[in-house]
């Protein structure tokens, strides 16, 4: 009894060193109620004190006997005095949708929300080695590439909450042992037996068998799965220094160069992918997606491509290859909505509606402020066939081919603003005021300029920064890496 409870504090203890616990900053369990949860919730309070934890259940309302599950974990809390919180996952489950995923995404969802709600230190969650021992399995039957088979880290942060797993080493037959010694009692959950479900399966009719012919198996994986991580390591390092040499854009999306890529060795090309993928948040595609990807987005010799992963759009205009966090199903495509501006009355901006600021600066030479006071101004997208003259000495062009000389995809192009004076063109975003000698020039006089409105959140705009493009000089710079044709 003594080595098994010593095993379980002993993780705990190593698993809090360096955390300053107190009731005001608690570390939070993951209480499902179930044998694992509650060996390690009794050991929490043993170490830190009831005090300093708050345990978390999440009824996910997939079972008849939730609400006395929910019930039973808040006689076990009160019991050891412990602060419990009920979460329930919103539902019915999505037609269609995977339930497990479902379920998962929407504990941990709710987990981590609750955390930083009650400024928990850490979320501790009761994964131990046969759960990370059929993580790997199926991590292995599903194709998954090193991320994958490195299993479950002991320790991570996720959504700005650090998650710890102190049990991870120990096999559920430790955590059993000391809840039956302890006279502990939990809730066995029925959908834990249906072996139609793959884990189940992996539980009851396959780790037994592994057990029984390599029972050294279990001793071993946590050494293995460091000595992968610590490998991963170094694959991740080269991959984020060829992404890092592959950028072409100084804003914050990660976008990268194929033609910076396209030289590079096939697994460096397909560990940039994930490297790029990671930065932006998306999950890790299968090797068959993976293939897909490059094939679209690095190979194709089309002008543009663009394909839906885990919520993003991977978008690739000529040679830059980027990623938009849009939900699945968004209409990507924003219209400038059409628009009469109040006359101006001298004021230093004005808001678009929909379409950022236009910033009315003094200048050496400008526009009359007399005439523009006078002038009711229009706001709509911009037309390919729609003319701008860009310099005094330039003659005029189609923002079409502005826009193609500029790099500016056609999808960002309809949230670019327009201004018409008179049936007009006079400013068109992101290239600044029409030149025409026969506007109400003066000296001094009014210079209109563009920016987008909150550029980091905006998907559509944040392709190109707007401080690519010069308003004294009336032209676009462009940035570094855009492709021309």
């Amino acid at each position: 009894m003594a080595r098994s409870r010593n095993s379980v504090d002993d993780a705990l203890r190593a698993a809090l060193s360096g955390l300053l616990l107190s009731p005001a900053r608690p570390v939070a369990i993951a209480f499902s109620g179930g044998l694992d949860s509650s060996v390690l919730l009794h050991a929490a309070v043993r170490q830190v004190g009831a005090a300093s934890v708050v345990a978390l259940h999440v009824n996910h309302g997939l079972q008849p006997a939730a609400g006395s599950w929910a019930a039973q974990c808040a006689d076990q809390a009160a019991r050891l005095a412990v602060r419990l919180n009920c979460l329930r996952a919103p539902g019915p489950v999505p037609r269609g949708a995977n339930v497990e995923g479902w379920a998962r995404e929407q504990r941990y969802r709710l987990l981590y929300a609750a955390c930083r709600d009650a400024q928990a230190q850490a979320l501790l969650t009761a994964h131990h080695a046969d759960d990370q021992l059929e993580t790997l399995l199926l991590a292995l039957a599903r194709g998954s590439g090193l991320d994958g088979l490195c299993g479950m880290a002991p320790r991570d942060v996720r959504e700005q909450v650090l998650l710890l797993r102190p049990l991870l080493d120990l096999p559920r037959g430790v955590l059993r042992h000391e809840a039956q010694q302890t006279g502990l009692q939990w809730i066995e959950d029925p959908s834990n037996a249906d072996v139609r479900l793959r884990r189940n399966a992996l539980r009851h009719q396959v780790l037994p068998a592994l057990s029984q012919t390599l029972p050294e198996l279990s001793e071993h994986l946590p050494e293995v799965l460091d000595q992968l991580r610590q490998a991963r390591e170094v694959v991740h390092a080269q991959a984020r220094a060829d992404l890092t040499q592959a950028r072409c854009a100084p804003h914050h999306l990660y976008a990268f160069d194929r033609r910076r890529v396209q030289s590079l060795p096939d697994a460096r090309i397909a560990m940039l992918l994930r490297a790029w993928l990671r930065e932006n948040q998306c999950g890790m595609p299968t090797v068959a997606r993976l293939k897909q990807m490059r094939a679209q987005l690095i190979d194709a010799d089309g002008a543009q491509a663009e394909l839906r992963h885990d919520g993003h759009l991977l978008r690739r205009y000529r040679d830059c290859v980027v990623a938009q966090d849009l939900p699945l199903g968004a209409a990507p495509r924003r219209l400038v909505p059409p628009n009469c501006l109040d006359r101006w009355q001298g004021a230093p901006h004005i808001d678009l509606p929909g379409a950022g600021r236009l910033y009315c600066q003094q200048a050496p030479q400008g526009l009359s402020p007399e005439w523009l006071r006078a002038q009711t101004v229009y706001l709509r997208s911009g037309i390919g066939s729609d003319r701008l003259r860009t310099r005094p000495s330039a003659h005029s062009r189609t923002l079409r081919n502005l826009w193609q000389e500029a790099g500016i995809p056609p999808w960002v192009r309809p949230a670019l603003p327009v201004l018409c004076v008179q049936g007009r063109v006079l400013m068109a975003a992101p290239f600044g005021m029409d030149c025409s000698s026969d506007w109400p020039w003066s000296s001094p006089g009014i210079r209109l300029h563009w920016a987008p409105e909150g550029a980091q959140a905006d998907p559509e705009l944040a392709w190109f920064d707007p401080r690519a493009f010069d308003p004294c000089a009336m032209r676009p710079v462009l940035k570094p890496g855009a492709a021309i044709e």
